[in-house]
């Protein structure tokens, strides 16, 4: 089978759909990843097929409008809504461009930014991913919306904010979607945003550890929450990082991800320095500001999360759900310092789950309460046995073979009734 995996996104948003592939490759399967053009390099590493699509996964944080916005809060709404509008026709070309990445295949599947094309004409049948959970629930609120409890209320409340959401979402990918259908002579969806329906028609998956939010009851039949998707490259660890950790006790490790650039990195440094400074102990950081370091700070760029989280007493990071899974899986606390999206909600459900010390939001980010978290988290014996439990069972979970499980029958399923 000729399986198109469809991504606009970061690279921590193509490197799950990258173990994906692998996993699905490893089944005999022809698997292509279309990506954007920075992150050819990383697909073709994992040995699948590439294809381009749109994006500049590189460029997104570092747009000025991006910038403000999120110093200023956490919304998704408020970052587009400060942005300068797409043309129309710009609009389009990219959802063309989506559609063509994945002629050939036998089946697609979508990552949340590449849904567009599927609601023209898809050349072959199609299965859907989310980061996060957006399905509608009682059981918590939309990724986007604080927790309230409201006795008797909160679900009623919980379900309303995820209704808000939609209809947030549908107004903002709407002109996309009827636009490209308007073209292709096919009716407009209107009001009624199609994406109420996945998870019912077809698979909805959902890439994160039931152990960590187990699939509520009232989703739909199709939505699963399969486990992470891991790729493990089995990189040997960086000599001047053994040399590091042979010289004292386990340190921190600070990891931003594709966010640095949000950040005022000296500060942020500075401020994680003085944080493991104040618990007796050094620094890793991954990327970050490019200056001169002290003895007790080591930069890295490209090292392998799964060979240096579970070296360390516990890791400051921004709760994408790339590193999320790795902290998880590697069974140390953590810090999150979540910047927008879905990254309060993991933030928030981890530190109630025990795991993780109080979030220190982005956009209220202070040294103060960084420094208290990262105590909690380096000093905390229960919260270090809680974080060691759960990263047992997320290591012990099949991830991608449940999704390549899913995906495989569902395209017989196809097949079948086509």
């Amino acid at each position: 089978m000729r399986v198109t995996l469809l991504s606009v996104g970061s690279r921590g948003d193509v490197q799950p759909f990258v173990a994906l592939g692998i996993g699905l490759k490893a089944r005999g399967h022809d698997v292509t990843l279309a990506a954007p053009a920075t992150l050819r390099p990383l697909v073709e590493r994992a040995g699948l097929t590439y294809r381009l699509s749109p994006g500049d996964p590189d460029g997104f944080f570092t747009m000025p409008e991006v910038v403000e916005a999120l110093r200023r809060g956490p919304s998704f709404k408020n970052m587009l809504a400060g942005m300068p509008e797409a043309p129309e026709s710009y609009t389009q070309q990219v959802v063309d461009a989506i559609h063509d990445a994945a002629e050939g295949a036998d089946l697609i599947v979508n990552a949340p930014l590449t849904l567009a094309a599927a609601y023209g004409h898809p050349p072959a049948p199609w299965a859907s991913v989310s980061w996060w959970p957006n399905s509608m629930t009682s059981a918590f609120p939309a990724v986007e919306s604080g927790q309230r409890h409201l006795g008797p209320l909160t679900s009623l409340y919980n379900r309303y904010t995820h209704r808000r959401a939609a209809r947030d979402e549908w107004e903002w990918r709407r002109p996309e979607i009827d636009g490209y259908r308007r073209r292709l002579g096919l009716r407009p969806f209107g009001d009624e945003s199609p994406f109420l329906r996945l998870g019912h028609d077809r698979p909805y998956l959902f890439p994160f550890s039931p152990s960590v939010l187990p699939k509520p009851r009232d989703w739909p039949r199709q939505s699963h929450v399969t486990g992470y998707w891991f790729w493990d490259q089995h990189g040997e660890p960086p000599a001047e990082l053994e040399s590091f950790l042979e010289d004292g006790e386990p340190p921190v490790a600070l990891t931003f991800g594709s966010t640095w650039s949000l950040h005022r990195q000296e500060e942020a440094l500075q401020a994680a320095l003085d944080a493991v400074r104040g618990v007796g102990r050094r620094l890793v950081m991954v990327d970050g500001p490019d200056s001169d370091l002290p003895d007790d700070v080591l930069r890295l760029h490209q090292v392998d999360y799964a060979t240096l989280f579970p070296r360390m007493a516990a890791v400051i990071h921004h709760g994408g759900a790339g590193t999320t899974a790795e902290v998880l899986r590697a069974g140390v606390p953590q810090v999150i310092v979540p910047v927008f999206a879905d990254h309060p909600f993991w933030a928030a459900r981890l530190s109630r789950t025990g795991v993780a010390a109080r979030p220190v939001p982005f956009a209220r980010f202070s040294r103060e309460a960084l420094a208290q978290s990262v105590r909690q988290a380096v000093t905390d014996p229960a919260m270090a046995g809680r974080a060691r439990r759960l990263g047992e069972r997320v290591s012990k979970e099949r991830g991608v073979d449940t999704a390549c499980d899913i995906l495989e029958k569902w395209a017989e399923t196809a097949r079948a009734t086509a």
